[in-house]
Parts: C-alpha cells; structure tokens; sequence
C-alpha cells in the first residue's frame, strides 16, 4: 500500500510540475514591436503571434498600414515566419528573455522585439 501511494505521489508531483510548464509557444504568443529605420525614418513595426499559430506582420512596402496574415512555429531554437507573400519561410534562431525577443537570420541581421503591453 505504502509503494502505490509514494508510485501515485510521484505522479502526481510529475502531472503538476509538467502542467506548470508554459510551452515557448505560449510565450511568444501577443504582440511585439520593434523599430526599423528606412532613408532616415524612423518607424515602428509589429508583429502578432497568435496561439494557435497564425498572425500578422508588417507588409514589406506598407508595413503596419496594411498587414500581412502570416503563420510560424517554432522547433528547437528556430522561428519559423511564413508571410502570405512569401513561398518559403523565413526561419529565424530566437532568443527569448522576458519581454524582449531576438530574432536572428541566417545572414547575421538581427531584429530586437519588445512584447507590447495591453492599454489598461
């Protein structure tokens, strides 16, 4: 008796630790901004990833005025961001801590995001 109550105990603490696990999906989830300097201009721009692996990003000519729909995933340390636009993905190594997130192209360019805070 003493065996499956300390077998149940160990599952239980398991079942708890691993729901209290959030998956980075889940972290990455909202809305981020960073800025972009384009012939001196200074704009910002965002993204919106949602949960359940689809969002928005800045268009290429339009940025923030006209959005494209986009879907991403993420696997081991890549992110993945395929635009309406684009054939192919672009596949970004991240970096997350807190509320900045780093993505990274295979050419070295960097994008440094900042979680947007929701207006109370």
């Amino acid at each position: 008796m003493k065996k499956i109550l300390s077998v149940a105990l160990i599952v239980l603490v398991l079942v708890t630790a691993f729901s209290a696990c959030t998956p980075v999906e889940e972290k990455i989830a909202g809305k981020w901004t960073y800025t972009e300097t384009v012939l001196g201009i200074v704009t910002e721009r965002t993204y919106v990833f949602n949960a359940d692996g689809t969002g928005t990003a800045p268009g290429e000519l339009t940025g923030d005025l006209i959005p494209l729909e986009m879907k991403w995933s993420v696997y081991e340390d890549n992110l993945a961001i395929e635009k309406t636009v684009n054939q192919a993905p672009v596949v970004y190594k991240y970096e997350l801590k807190g509320d900045t997130l780093t993505l990274t192209k295979a050419d070295g360019s960097v994008i440094i995001m900042t979680r947007a805070v929701a207006a109370k």
